[in-house]
Formats: C-alpha cells, sequence, structure tokens
C-alpha cells in the first residue's frame, strides 16, 4: 500500500496536481512509519520535498530533503543519499545561493564516483556546469557539460542530451566562438526535433536566428555575406513564430518577432520590420484587453435569450393547460347528455344506466386524479421557472458588479500610472535645474504611454557637465521601471563614484543593470536593459568624453554652420556608438571612450531612436535618420530652444499629416545643446 501511495503521488506530481501529490505521499508516510519502512519513509519525505519544490516553497522542500537524507546517511543508502544531494544542490540552485547549490552537487559527483553510477555522474557535472555558467566561469562552466554530454550519449538520454547541447552552444556564444555555438544549437535542434519537443525546437529557431544576426554585423563582412546571414536569420525566425503560433506559446511568439524585426531592419525591409514589431509591441506590452468587455457582453446576451425562453415555455405550458380544461369541461356535458337520454328511455334502461354510471364515475375519478398530477406538475414547473429567474437575476447582478468592479481597477491603476507620471517627471531635469546645469538648450520629451522608457539626466561634477539620454526595453510601465532603475543607478556611479569617463559610465551602468535584473544569458530569457548615449563635458577645457550602447552622437560644429554644403545634412557629424546594450549581450566587450576637443558654439544632439522610427508623413514612412540631420542643419541658426519648437512642430505635423493621424509606436526623446 505504501509503495502504491507513493507511486500514485509521483504521477500526481508529474501531471502538476500538487495537492492530490501531497495527499497520497503523506498517506504513504504514515503507513511507512507504522511498519518502520526506512526507505519508504525516505522515499516519502523526497516525494514531499519535490512538490514543495515544485510550489515554489523551497523553506519547507529542504526541511523534507534534509529529513529524507539524515535517513539515508544512517543506513548508509548511497543511491538515496546521491538523489537527495542532487535535489538540494537543485533547490540552492533555484534560490540563487550558488556555492551553497556547488556543494551540494559536489559531493553529488564525489558519492557517483564511489558507486559508479552514470546517471548520477551525468546530473551532477551538468548541475556543476549551470552553476558556473551563472557564476560567468565560462570555461569551468564548458567542461562539465562536455562531460555531461558524453556521458547522456553513452546512455541514449536524448531528453537531457538536447539541453546539454543547448547549454554548450550558449555557452560558446557568449564566448564569440560563434562556429562552434551554431554547431551545437543545430546538435540541439535536431535532438528536439526527435524528441517532438516543440518549445525545445522554438528555443533552438531563437537561439540560431539571433546567432545569424550577431554574425551579420561583423565589419569584415562584405554585402553579399551580410546578407546571406540575414536570410538565414530570417528563414528559422519564420519557422520560429509559425511554430510558436502553433503551440500558442506566447513568449516565443515574442522572441521570434524581436528577431524578425532586428534582421528585416537590417536588411533595410522597412515594411517586414514593422510588421513584425507590431506584433513584438502587442505580444511584449499588452497590459488590457477586450476578452472581459466581450465576457460580459456574452453574459448580458445570454441572460436576455434565456429570460426570453423562460417566457416562451411559460405561456406553452399555459396553453396545454388550458386546452386539456376544456377536453375535461367537453367530457362532462358530452356526459350529462348521455345522462338525460337514458333517463328518458325510461325504468326499462334504470340498471345498465346506473352501470353506465359507475364506469362513467371511475373514469371521471381517473381524469380528476390525471388532472390533479398535471396541476401539480405544472405548479412544481412554475417554481422551477421562478427559480431560475432568480438565478439570472443574481447572475446579472454579479455581472453588472464585476463590471463596475473592472471598471473601478482601470480607474485606479489609470490614476497610479498617471502619478507615476509625476514621480517620473519630478526626477527628470526641468526648469530652472535644467537651464543652470545645461545652460542654451532644448528638450523635446514625447512619451508613448502616460509613463516613458526613454529618459534623459544631467549633472554637474566640480567643472564636469555630464549628460545622458537613454531609451528602456519596452515603453509605458515596463519601460518606466527600467528609467527609473537607471537613474537611480547614474546618481550612484557619477556622484557617489565620480566617475566622469563616460565609457566607464556605462561599464558600471551596465554592470548594475545585469546584477540587479538577475542576467545569466540563458535561452528564452528577456534581454531587457537600454540604449544610451552619454557624453561628459570639462565646461573649462571644452573637451568631452563620450561613448554610446546603440545610440550615436551627432554634432553641428560652430565653424561648419554658416558653410555650404551640396547636402545640407553632411553638415552633422556623426560618432558611431559600440554596438551593444547596456545589459547582458552575446558582445560583452568595454565601451568605447570617444575623446572629443570641443569650440565655443558647438552644438551636441543627444537623442533615442523613437523619433527617426516614427510612421507618418505623406506616405506614412519612416521619419528616418537622414531627414533628422536634414532638419537639425536647416534649423541651426536658429536658438537652441526655437530649434527644439521647430522639430516638435516637424514631428506633430509627421504624426498629424493633413488630418491623417499616425499612432505613436514609441517614445520620443533629443536633447540640444550649445557649447
Amino acid at each position: 500500500m505504501a509503495i502504491n501511495y507513493n507511486n500514485i503521488g509521483r504521477i500526481y506530481k508529474d501531471q502538476d496536481i500538487y495537492g492530490k501529490a501531497a495527499e497520497y505521499y503523506l498517506k504513504a508516510l504514515k503507513i511507512n512509519e507504522e511498519i518502520g519502512n526506512k526507505k519508504g519513509i525516505s522515499d516519502s519525505y523526497s516525494g514531499i520535498g519535490g512538490v514543495y519544490s515544485s510550489n515554489g516553497n523551497y523553506d519547507k522542500a529542504l526541511e523534507n530533503y534534509f529529513n529524507s537524507l539524515k535517513i539515508t546517511e544512517n543506513s548508509s543508502d548511497k543511491i538515496g543519499m546521491l538523489n537527495c544531494y542532487i535535489f538540494i544542490g537543485d533547490n540552492y540552485r533555484i534560490q540563487c545561493l550558488y556555492d551553497k547549490s556547488l556543494e551540494y552537487f559536489s559531493m553529488a559527483l564525489k558519492i557517483s564516483e564511489e558507486i559508479g553510477s552514470q546517471r548520477g555522474l551525468s546530473s551532477s557535472y551538468y548541475g556543476i556546469g549551470i552553476i558556473y555558467y551563472y557564476k560567468e566561469l565560462y570555461d569551468n562552466a564548458l567542461e562539465n557539460f562536455l562531460n555531461a554530454m558524453k556521458i547522456y550519449q553513452e546512455l541514449g538520454n536524448k531528453k537531457s542530451l538536447s539541453s546539454c547541447f543547448n547549454s554548450i552552444g550558449n555557452v560558446y556564444n557568449i564566448q564569440c566562438h560563434y562556429d562552434k555555438a551554431l554547431k551545437y544549437f543545430f546538435k540541439a535542434l535536431n535532438c528536439f526535433k526527435e524528441l517532438g519537443d516543440r518549445d525545445g525546437l522554438s528555443v533552438c529557431y531563437t537561439n540560431i536566428s539571433n546567432l545569424y544576426i550577431t554574425l551579420a554585423d561583423s565589419s569584415a563582412l562584405d554585402e553579399k555575406q551580410r546578407l546571406d546571414y540575414l536570410n538565414e536569420a530570417v528563414k528559422y525566425g519564420l519557422k520560429n513564430i509559425e511554430l510558436a503560433k502553433e503551440i500558442k506559446a506566447i513568449p516565443r511568439v515574442n522572441e521570434a518577432a524581436n528577431t524578425l524585426m532586428d534582421a528585416y531592419e537590417a536588411m533595410g525591409n522597412i515594411k517586414l520590420a514593422f510588421k513584425y514589431s507590431k506584433i513584438y509591441i502587442a505580444t511584449k506590452d499588452s497590459i488590457f484587453s477586450t476578452e472581459k468587455n466581450k465576457a460580459l457582453a456574452e453574459m448580458g446576451a445570454k441572460y436576455e435569450a434565456e429570460k426570453k425562453q423562460i417566457e416562451i415555455e411559460k405561456m406553452q405550458k399555459q396553453k396545454e393547460l388550458d386546452n386539456k380544461t376544456i377536453e375535461v369541461q367537453t367530457s362532462e356535458n358530452r356526459k350529462q347528455q348521455i345522462i338525460i337520454f337514458s333517463a328518458i328511455g325510461g325504468f326499462f334502461i334504470v340498471l345498465g344506466f346506473s352501470i353506465i354510471i359507475l364506469h362513467m364515475f371511475r373514469k371521471k375519478r381517473k381524469a380528476n386524479i390525471l388532472l390533479a398530477m398535471q396541476n401539480a406538475e405544472i405548479r412544481l414547473q412554475k417554481e422551477e421557472i421562478s427559480a431560475q429567474r432568480d438565478e439570472i437575476t443574481a447572475q446579472r447582478d454579479t455581472v453588472v458588479k464585476q463590471k463596475d468592479h473592472i471598471e473601478e481597477q482601470k480607474k485606479e491603476i489609470t490614476d497610479s500610472i498617471t502619478y507615476a507620471k509625476r514621480i517620473q517627471q519630478a526626477i527628470l531635469p526641468s526648469g530652472d535645474y535644467a537651464n543652470n546645469i545645461l545652460g542654451e538648450h532644448f528638450i523635446l520629451f514625447k512619451p508613448k504611454d502616460i509613463v516613458s522608457g526613454d529618459f534623459y539626466w544631467g549633472t554637474r561634477l566640480n567643472q564636469w557637465l555630464i549628460i545622458t539620454v537613454a531609451d528602456c526595453t519596452g515603453h509605458g510601465v515596463p519601460g518606466a521601471f527600467m528609467s527609473m532603475l537607471g537613474v537611480s543607478f547614474l546618481n550612484e556611479i557619477v556622484r557617489k563614484k565620480e566617475a566622469t569617463k563616460a565609457s566607464e559610465v556605462l561599464d558600471h551602468l551596465r554592470k548594475s543593470v545585469i546584477e540587479a535584473l538577475q542576467q545569466k544569458g540563458q535561452s528564452g530569457e528577456q534581454k531587457d536593459g537600454m540604449d544610451m548615449s552619454i557624453a561628459a563635458i570639462n565646461t573649462e577645457t571644452k573637451q568631452c568624453f563620450w561613448a554610446g550602447a546603440n545610440n550615436p552622437l551627432w554634432l553641428i560644429r560652430n565653424t561648419n554652420i554658416e558653410k555650404q554644403y551640396e547636402d545640407i545634412a553632411e553638415k552633422v557629424e556623426e560618432i558611431k556608438p559600440d554596438k551593444m546594450p547596456v545589459a547582458i549581450h552575446v558582445k560583452m566587450c568595454d565601451f568605447t571612450n570617444h575623446e572629443i576637443q570641443l569650440e565655443t558654439g558647438d552644438r551636441l544632439y543627444l537623442f533615442s531612436d523613437g523619433l527617426p522610427d516614427q510612421f507618418g508623413g505623406e506616405k506614412g514612412k519612416k521619419f528616418l535618420y537622414k531627414h533628422f540631420k536634414k532638419l537639425l542643419a536647416e534649423t541651426t541658426s536658429f536658438s537652441m530652444k526655437e530649434q527644439g519648437e521647430l522639430i516638435e512642430k516637424e514631428f506633430e505635423g509627421w504624426l498629424d499629416w493633413q488630418g491623417n493621424k499616425y499612432e505613436q509606436i514609441d517614445d520620443v526623446t533629443v536633447l540640444g545643446i550649445k557649447i
């Protein structure tokens, strides 16, 4: 009985029915304790620990695992000890207690070697590899993954082998060994195909697509090679988005759309890039949908339909009752006529008449009984109809309450976000404070939603003026959280550490973002972070340090303002950024520090990609960087304030082209400053 209870508990746990699993494990534990079966008690504790771990109650899980371990150690059950070490190590890993996790996986490895357990060796090597991967000790991680892979191949364990191939590919990718990474991603892909694991296939398609995009970013390639890599990225991205939609995995659709958006943008196919950007935004930032309103409408329609059906049935039953009453009355009249005619027949037929009356009486009694039963049935049906009507009325009241509650919640959420906007605006430089630290300048700040994923920031540190414009992942509430995080880190890095070298600020900021978001570079993990342009200007010597993460710096020299150019956009000098964000990324080199000697009257422009990427105008196309450059060059004769107003007017006209209004697709931020 105890063995069967444990087995039933295990099956329920595999089906994620944790309440039932715990119930049967506890039944098994009780019987095992009654009969003194130490191994059974240990197995029950281990099963209960697994249930708690699956529910996220890691303290309770560890308590039960250690109870199981104590029994196995006292009975020298080395296989039981091995299982407990692996369970405990994995539990500590989930809680990010990597040193404790490594300790128990190492104990599992040692005991596996003692008893010659290939399964234990492979699980231990893989667990240790994962810990080293999280600790960014990639060579150690790779060594353990390769050891695990060899054993998985010997055991023929394709499920574990596919995950191992994927992990090895991730390590090679981070180490920039792209050929090896691609080789192992394809090995994982083939394993997932054989296993029929469609979610694993989607992860592999994402890894392969992103790797081809990275390969296409190399400056050593000619145009044909670059397009070949991008076409491969598109091929696997399209496979991915088709598969993700088929299995209804919204996060996988989001990853595939992001990959296709990047690939098509790099190919210059703006139409398809925009198509997949809309899918990416819809799957990532949707907060409210029409589903609740639709449900309310359906419930209201259902209520009205059921109400009408009840009325129709009631009328039909009343009609049936009337017909039966008429039939009874007609029958009674016929009987009376027979009695009268029989009386006229005289005395000689009295005996026969009496017999007929007796027979009639019996029929009448049966008819009355039948009528009484029908009346009772009708009363019962009437009561049921009344009960149904009351139930429908209660359902309608519930729906109305739910609708009011949803509207109240929506108002509370909107009020909260509006209040968050005031908080966000309070930390951004504005008014007299901005004039004091920035001097002659303009700021164009247009959030897509109530709050913004873009932010600008500035401060003075002794003779240094530090300014930045950043574009965080997403917009709206998610982006606003990232922007608040970015401002907080910048205050700490610049003001407390007194960092004035632009590249060092970005290096410190990237490290802080990765630590705060616990980014590990795992497949499927959201790559939240920010693109940024930051400048540090010595107000005495006019020396400028600048660094960029995906966002460039534009500069218009005072000496070039009056010059005539064949293409006026050439008046704007561009300093290109490093092609990596301030976040976890396949490429994690130090940011480049550019030194620029400025002169009085020079103009610097820092901005996000929101304005160039905005669709609008006569043909509904992007604003584009070239158009933006031309606009800056044409307005250099105006003051900074006037130039900012002209740019804002151009942007508003681009959105509202002769009454054809386009939706703003991203946050817009431009900061211009005159030296």
